[in-house]
């Protein structure tokens, strides 16, 4: 977990980890009054400079189709398409559908 700051006060933070090949972020968090004014990218680039450092070089991520804004901010990061599949599995046994 790496926290982004602004004179003290928590304005960012990500969640990101590595399986020993592939770098993954799992969260990403900027407080809403502080949106559009850089920390998205700042603390982003922290968590590329983390995996860096512990040799990873690939990083992955996984946002919903629907959501443009998310969307548009990986693609202006250089983020691409995957050409992989994901696929999944309810493990408390209800049925997967293309909305969960």
């Amino acid at each position: 977990m790496l926290i982004g700051r602004d004179n003290g006060a928590i304005v960012a933070s990500v969640m990101v980890g590595h399986d020993g090949h592939r770098g993954w972020v799992y969260y990403v968090a900027v407080d809403p009054d502080c949106q559009k004014r850089g920390f998205g990218r700042v603390i982003m680039a922290a968590a590329e400079d983390w995996l860096r450092g512990a040799g990873i070089a690939k990083l992955q991520l996984l946002v919903r189709r629907e959501n443009a804004q998310a969307n548009a901010f990986y693609g202006s990061l250089g983020f691409e398409l995957s050409t992989s599949v994901m696929y999944q599995k309810w493990l408390d046994g209800r049925a997967t559908t293309p909305s969960n």
